[in-house]
């Protein structure tokens, strides 16, 4: 894989390139079926593959807000990577990019990235034009290069899309995000200080500072793995502002299993498998630690599942 990070100017010194477009955010099993027709076109015509990234959400610029994200930018790119994509454009989506007619893009993409052949999902739309698929075929028609658009997939009688995975994250039910993203949803950050409060329960903690403006899970427990140094322990993880002692921010507390190093400042990754139970207000101390007890109960029970 060839990372070029490029701006609106960039000249391409590539050609016979079959590229896909869209945001990315997830590479949810709609975005893997675009890399599938990628893949697949490289082969029949001998190109190579390439993808299309904003360095920031397009939405975010749009409507000049930072919205939460399944992925990072980084994380995308570490996907693109392990799916052995020939070529990563990168390019910033400034209010310059985002003026662009639907056209004027278009031959962007022909004039100066060289493609032969594009990508997209049936619901593509681009330009300050907000130009369709028809656009993109009319345009192709005309300028000796070929299109392949992408059916939309459906799930449980709703269209896959990062839009209704983020709602599905929103309300704690992993049973579908996990599936549509062929992962276990996961957050990534450092770990920082926090109260110490687990240590003195039993059950320590590593409360994750985020690395990234992640959608965070509904405020609940959840059986998740962490994954310390390329390595992955199994553990319970804490959503919410911990009703028993009236925190006022959300934390995202993690007891990793079989586990007892200081990693202070040191980076993990947690992936959600299922939630089993709401934050409580107990009324005391000691039917914390009872909860926390059956907790452990639970997730052991969950290991002899997920132990594969």
């Amino acid at each position: 894989m060839e990372y070029l990070k490029i701006n609106l100017e960039y000249k391409s010194s590539k050609d016979n390139i079959v590229i896909a477009l869209g945001n990315f955010d997830g590479m949810h099993l709609g975005h893997r079926k675009l890399i599938d027709e990628l893949n697949s076109v490289k082969l029949k015509r001998n190109l190579k593959t390439a993808v299309l990234l904003f360095e920031n959400h397009s939405k975010n610029v749009v409507l000049k807000k930072e919205f939460p994200r399944i992925m990072s930018f980084s994380d995308k790119i570490d996907t693109l990577t392990e799916l052995s994509i020939d070529y990563i454009f990168s390019i910033e989506f400034d209010d310059k990019f985002r003026n662009l007619t639907s056209k004027e893009f278009l031959e962007f993409l022909t004039d100066n990235l060289r493609v032969s052949h594009i990508v997209v999902g049936e619901d593509y739309t681009f330009g300050v034009d907000r130009g369709k698929v028809n656009v993109i075929s009319n345009f192709t028609d005309n300028n000796g290069i070929s299109l392949s658009v992408v059916p939309s997939l459906k799930y449980d009688g709703y269209k896959i899309s990062s839009r209704n995975i983020i709602k599905d994250i929103e309300n704690g039910n992993l049973k579908p995000v996990n599936f549509l993203l062929g992962r276990y949803y996961s957050l990534k950050g450092n770990v920082e200080s926090g109260f110490r409060r687990g240590h003195k329960l039993g059950y320590p903690t590593a409360n994750l500072k985020l690395s990234f403006n992640y959608v965070i899970p509904k405020d609940g427990v959840y059986f998740t793995k962490t994954k310390y140094r390329n390595k992955y322990y199994f553990s319970f993880t804490s959503v919410g502002n911990n009703p028993t002692f009236n925190n006022k921010n959300v934390s995202i507390e993690t007891h990793i299993f079989d586990f007892d190093k200081e990693i202070y400042d040191e980076e993990i990754e947690i992936f959600f498998i299922e939630r089993f139970r709401d934050n409580e207000k107990f009324d005391s101390v000691e039917k914390l630690k009872e909860q926390l007890s059956l907790d452990r109960e639970k997730c052991n029970e969950l290991i002899k599942t997920y132990s594969d």
